[in-house]
């Protein structure tokens, strides 16, 4: 562990969700604003793209979490390789929907009086799959799709929200009846030179740093390394910090990132 050499609280760099870490680039501010009115308007599908690592699922969970209890009921599926019906049963089992058969039609009766009940109480459901470049097949896009038909006083009973990879995209655009009830489309991007070392001090400050731990030129090379994609800067820098230790170095420099580098190429 190197906490104690670096005389640091807790890990910086760990690879999970967790609000004390979260660091909000300008960026990221303009994505949870955009993601946040989108869902508070009822917006009846979003799709949020971007590539593996670049904070896609932390981005959602954070607005998804902000969102009052008392207004809104919410499913969040990350598990997406799911059949039509399987699909169905997930989000009622995620819903608390008491069936009592799993066949399509109960399922989609009970998910209906479901919405139903919750429009009244002025309560609206969304629906968050995560993943769900995953999803195995048009026809449970479609199934899902079939759900914003559910409508109430011209206003959607559900906010469907697809996060994913960008070959999420290619799958929507396979149904275009589906594409075309896509109200937002929303992408993530990697970070910039800037963005990235606001991150890492950012982070280091999180965990209880009081000092400078690592030079300039070290995060332009974690930069320049990573692409900015903060699962990467994360594996990288968790990385340097153990060397770091074992070599009893007292500051992480350009020398040692690129030693780690070499010998853990990723």
């Amino acid at each position: 562990m190197y906490l104690k050499h670096w005389n640091l609280s807790q890990f910086p760099f760990e690879n999970v969700p967790n609000e004390h870490f979260f660091f909000e680039s300008q960026a990221h501010r303009i994505l949870l604003e955009d993601l946040h009115d989108a869902i508070s308007r009822q917006k009846g599908a979003i799709a949020l793209t971007g590539g593996i690592g670049c904070g896609k699922s932390t981005i959602t969970q954070r607005v998804l979490l902000a969102l009052p209890e008392d207004r809104f009921d919410i499913a969040l599926i990350t598990y997406s390789r799911l059949t039509p019906v399987e699909m169905l049963l997930e989000v009622c089992q995620q819903l608390d929907i008491a069936t009592e058969r799993q066949d399509r039609n109960n399922l989609l009766r009970s998910l209906q009086a479901h919405l139903a009940h919750n429009a009244k109480t002025e309560k609206h459901t969304v629906v968050c799959i995560d993943e769900a470049q995953s999803i195995p097949s048009l026809a449970t896009f479609e199934e899902l799709r079939l759900l914003l038909n559910f409508q109430l006083g011209g206003h959607f009973l559900m906010t469907l929200v697809f996060v994913g990879q960008p070959e999420l995209q290619r799958k929507i655009a396979k149904l275009p009846q589906l594409q075309q009830r896509i109200a937002l489309n929303l992408s993530i991007g990697q970070m910039s030179p800037e963005d990235s070392m606001r991150y890492v001090l950012h982070r280091l400050r999180a965990a209880g740093s009081k000092r400078p731990i690592l030079t300039r030129q070290a995060v332009v090379l974690v930069h320049k390394h990573t692409q900015g994609i903060p699962r990467r800067i994360n594996h990288l820098m968790d990385r340097c910090l153990l060397i770091g230790m074992r070599n009893q170095c007292k500051l992480i420099n350009s020398q040692l990132i690129s030693a780690v580098i070499q010998r853990y190429p990723s």
